[in-house]
């Protein structure tokens, strides 16, 4: 029988809860294992990851950790009886190469989100995007062109390769064809008529307490704010920038009627994750350190 954690700091004693989210979990193995914890406490239906599942290492090395921790321990937690399905998407730190590990892997109770529309709890759906906007980081594989990028984003680097090796890469020719505004219009087309939709993106929108890196200092994205000003979901769940909601203050915020979070993470400390009743996000979101939304 798993522990009962109710004690630990900054859960409270059993309220209701449908799904759990974290993200930027980065491979540190603790933080995997107190997911499945809090999730056991909270007797959620679904756990949503939002990207940078592995640890930063070469591809080969991010395989490793796919095959040797993370399958063999969701594998042990499905079996268990009242164990929810795992939904997720990968983020600029993972290398896609790497990760048909876990697409491939044939469980069928693992969901794997990005460019999709998913049938999700009370007949919602959930969308799910890995990309980013480019980042100044060497790794490609997630990386998207968007306009206004800032003088930073480095445009040159490497993606993953089918083998596992890594190729050069360059964004300057391919602005239209590696575009976020490209892959968030597919998704919008995906989207089932009167759907309700939750969005799971690894990277927030731009001008909201999800997406800054010191105060006033926004690095989000200007498309996926668009596209949710668009299409205006129930939720939008995100991550990507750890220290956004310590350097804004709150880690939920809005974009018209959508909700947007981003729960950050520090690694090493407890877990940063919300849970929230799919029927009622505005009055259950809560994040297990800091309590409930405002």
């Amino acid at each position: 029988m798993a522990p009962d954690r109710g004690s630990r700091q900054g859960l409270s004693p059993r309220p209701e809860a449908d799904v759990l989210y974290t993200s930027d979990l980065h491979g540190h193995e603790p933080l995997y294992r107190e997911t499945l914890d809090v999730a056991r406490h909270y007797r959620v239906r679904a756990i949503v990851l939002g990207g940078d599942l592995a640890p930063h290492a070469d591809p080969p090395r991010q395989a490793e950790f796919y095959r040797s921790f993370l399958l063999p321990l969701l594998r042990e937690y499905f079996a268990e009886p009242g164990s929810a399905d795992v939904t997720y998407i990968f983020g600029n730190d993972d290398w896609k190469t790497s990760g048909e590990l876990l697409v491939g892997a044939g469980l069928e109770r693992l969901r794997y989100a990005h460019g999709r529309v998913l049938p999700f709890l009370d007949g919602t759906h959930l969308a799910g995007l890995a990309s980013v906007p480019i980042t100044p980081f060497g790794m490609k594989d997630w990386d998207r062109w968007e306009d206004g990028l800032p003088p930073e984003a480095r445009l040159d680097g490497v993606r993953s390769t089918p083998d596992g090796g890594l190729a050069p890469f360059d964004f300057r020719g391919r602005e239209s064809e590696e575009s976020l505004a490209r892959e968030l219009l597919a998704i919008e087309a995906a989207i089932p008529a009167g759907a309700r939709l939750f969005c799971a993106f690894h990277g927030p929108p731009r001008g909201t307490a999800c997406d800054q890196v010191a105060p006033g200092a926004h690095v989000g994205s200007r498309e996926v704010r668009a596209f949710l000003e668009r299409v205006q979901p129930t939720l939008s769940l995100h991550g990507h920038i750890h220290e956004s909601p310590r350097v804004s203050g709150n880690f939920a915020d809005r974009v018209g009627r959508t909700i947007c979070v981003n729960p950050g993470q520090r690694l090493g400390s407890a877990l940063h994750a919300v849970t929230f009743r799919v029927r009622d996000v505005a009055g259950t979101l809560t994040h297990t350190l800091l309590g409930k939304a405002r």
